[in-house]
């Protein structure tokens, strides 16, 4: 590569790592506040988490980056709305898993209809090459996550 083509690679980096999680947040932040639903950013990242698997109390507080006391104040409200309930481990019964309910699950159907709603609506007016810079990004994005994860394996 050329010289200017390294550091301009470089700064469009020092961009990206900058921005990237600003804007992540601002649209979950602007999104989470336009729902009907009153969940928030946090709440939605673990009912997502459960989404996958049942996990321990413990596994939810480390993907969220909070402490177990206060992951378990969020799990009793979403237990207290029907979202999630708690059940021992069959495999070892001191072990308590947190999973999500039929109603959990029909929760997380609204929340994501009503964000592709939202984003079909504020999307219609961009144009076409945008979107498709969007969708392309969208595919960026997941090598980039399943790369980070190989990383925490």
């Amino acid at each position: 590569m050329e010289p200017t083509t390294v550091v301009t690679r470089r700064r469009h980096l020092d961009d990206i790592a900058e921005g990237l999680p600003q804007r992540a947040g601002a649209l979950s932040r602007l999104f989470l506040s336009q729902s009907r639903l009153g969940i928030s950013r946090t709440e939605a990242g673990v009912m997502g988490a459960l989404k996958q698997r049942p996990q321990r109390i413990t596994e939810l507080a480390a993907a969220e980056g909070v402490t177990q006391p206060a992951i378990t104040r969020l799990v009793d409200r979403l237990q207290g709305r029907g979202w999630v309930t708690r059940e021992h481990d069959p495999d070892d019964g001191r072990v308590v898993m947190v999973r999500l309910t039929h109603q959990g699950e029909a929760m997380l159907g609204e929340l994501r209809a009503e964000y592709r709603a939202l984003v079909h609506e504020e999307m219609a007016v961009l144009p076409d090459a945008d979107v498709e810079t969007l969708a392309r990004a969208i595919d960026v994005l997941d090598a980039l996550i399943a790369r980070l994860q190989e990383r925490e394996a």
